[in-house]
């Protein structure tokens, strides 16, 4: 049973990703939640305590939530990971957040801590280039309070645009129709990320 570390979202920690971890444990998956301070954010910290979740010359096999996926990713490219190794995001706004700019435009951008700073506003990598694998999924229910505030679209899962979850390079991508939080509930995501994981790529959706 190969493990597989699962970081959370803004604003959350490692208890609500349990529902995910626990439909990945049942198909066979070593689940590890981590928890960080997601407004006050120490990536020194945080990827060291990754660096101690996996194994030496093994495949590292990683899932994160929005901002977790955004900073899974930072990790990555920094990490010298063994080969086999994969990255599943999930409604992650790799290319930077629209709705968290939009906040700092309303001058609130004080409820995003230093995140902001960490992958939600600032450039990103225009290009994935890590031998890792990445697997983007985005939700395709526009239902959501982004959405209400009309700083999202029908483009969107409510939080993050859909078009925010596709970097240039990454190895897959797949919209599921979920919202940005019922993603963590849903079996149709967890047995995607169990596809990717496994062979480096999603599953072909049915039509």
């Amino acid at each position: 049973m190969a493990k597989v570390v699962i970081l959370h979202g803004l604003y959350m920690n490692a208890l609500v990703m349990w529902p995910l971890a626990n439909k990945l444990e049942r198909l066979g998956w070593q689940p590890k939640c981590l928890s960080y301070r997601s407004m006050r954010i120490d990536t020194q910290a945080l990827f060291a305590q990754i660096d101690q979740e996996l194994a030496d010359n093994q495949p590292a096999f990683l899932v994160g939530h929005s901002l977790g996926g955004v900073l899974l990713a930072h990790y990555v490219q920094q990490a010298s990971l063994a080969n086999g190794s994969r990255l599943v995001t999930l409604g992650s706004p790799l290319t930077s957040s629209r709705a968290a700019k939009q906040l700092q435009q309303w001058g609130l951008g004080i409820v995003l801590g230093n995140s902001a700073s960490h992958g939600l506003t600032e450039n990103p990598p225009l290009h994935w280039d890590s031998e890792v694998a990445l697997g983007s999924l985005a939700g395709s229910n526009h239902l959501g309070l982004g959405t209400l505030a009309g700083v999202t679209d029908k483009h969107s899962d409510g939080t993050v645009q859909i078009s925010e979850t596709q970097l240039p390079g990454m190895t897959d991508h797949i919209c599921v129709d979920v919202t940005h939080t019922s993603m963590l509930l849903s079996d149709i995501v967890a047995t995607q990320t169990d596809h990717f994981l496994r062979s480096g790529r999603f599953a072909p959706l049915s039509p």
